[in-house]
């Protein structure tokens, strides 16, 4: 089997075709360098070398075809361990990320992006589901970091939050309400509403009831699986909505209405979360990205062409209008 250290001092040898200037350019003796080509010769049991005097040195055709190879092996070497040391300190490796099932309307794919271009040597491997689900493949391993809609609950899951997305009401066209700047959430309480089953996202579902219904319970009337279907349902004129801004803003249909709730403004929270017990540096990484980086989960809002909408002041906003 081949020494890769003399492997390498015969790529010299052969590129230099001169001992001393070899040795020379290696720090080595002239005779240590002879004693290490003699040596790779007894390795692979041909002569390499012909003409090992002060006029320099001579290739054999054997010598000639290993040149060849030993750059490939010597330039994979060098790349191996230059991925080694990147994986070492988490800046080469895999990562398995979920989004959230709002994720594309909430700028998490904003910050995955940025990660990819400061780590370009890491391979993301994505998938997404509610918060609930992404918990879940948190704690079985099947991800490593995954956005959630809450801080997570359980003991083997880390979190932090990201931020914060104002939450607003979705009525169909015609609707009573629809011609008010604002609403409170008194408002609400005997409407008829449609929302997603709770079991998708507990901590979520809870904390957007538990603002604007509070003790009152919420009168449900139709459970549907995403926020395209609640906004489909909606558009039927028998129930009203309450989501995320940008999320009503994606999904809301043409005629429908948009409307903000007065002070204090209910909120809901992005956050990362990731498994305690084995957080890798490459998880370090993308948790730093992702703080540095939160700004882009409170992006700018547009006005959705067709929807009835009020602005930041509460003034409505024309139905055709994009901002």
């Amino acid at each position: 089997m081949m020494n890769l250290r003399r492997l390498k001092y015969f790529a010299v040898l052969a590129k230099e075709l001169h001992f001393g200037r070899a040795a020379e350019s290696l720090g080595i003796t002239q005779s240590a360098l002879s004693q290490q080509v003699k040596a790779l010769e007894k390795d692979v049991g041909v002569d390499l070398i012909t003409g090992r005097g002060a006029k320099g040195a001579e290739l054999t055709e054997a010598g000639r075809e290993l040149v060849e190879g030993a750059d490939r092996i010597l330039s994979l070497c060098d790349d191996l361990t230059a991925r080694l040391q990147e994986v070492a300190t988490g800046r080469a490796g895999s990562i398995g990320l979920a989004y959230s099932l709002s994720g594309a309307s909430l700028g998490q794919q904003d910050i995955v992006e940025e990660f990819r271009k400061r780590f370009p040597a890491v391979r993301v491997e994505t998938d997404s589901g509610c918060s609930a689900r992404n918990i879940e493949m948190l704690r079985d391993g099947r991800v490593d970091v995954a956005f959630i809609r809450q801080e997570a609950s359980c003991p083997e899951v880390d979190s932090f939050v990201l931020a914060e997305e104002e939450l607003v009401a979705v009525f169909p066209s015609g609707h009573r309400l629809a011609s008010s700047l604002r609403i409170t959430r008194e408002q609400l309480w005997e409407e008829p509403l449609v929302m997603w089953p709770r079991k998708l996202a507990p901590e979520l579902y809870d904390r957007i009831v538990g603002q604007v219904w509070g003790e009152v319970s919420p009168h449900i009337v139709q459970e549907e699986p995403d926020y395209e279907s609640v906004c489909a349902f909606v558009e039927r004129g028998t129930a009203v909505a309450v989501m995320d801004r940008r999320v009503a803003e994606r999904f809301v249909r043409h005629g429908m209405a948009v409307r903000r709730f007065t002070a204090p403004v209910p909120v809901t929270k992005i956050a990362v979360a990731w498994r305690r017990a084995t957080r890798s540096l490459v998880v370090d990484h993308f948790l730093t990205v992702a703080r540095s980086n939160s700004h882009q989960l409170v992006g700018s809002h547009r006005t959705p062409r067709g929807v009835q909408y009020t602005d930041l002041a509460g003034v409505e906003i024309s139905s055709t209008a994009t901002a």
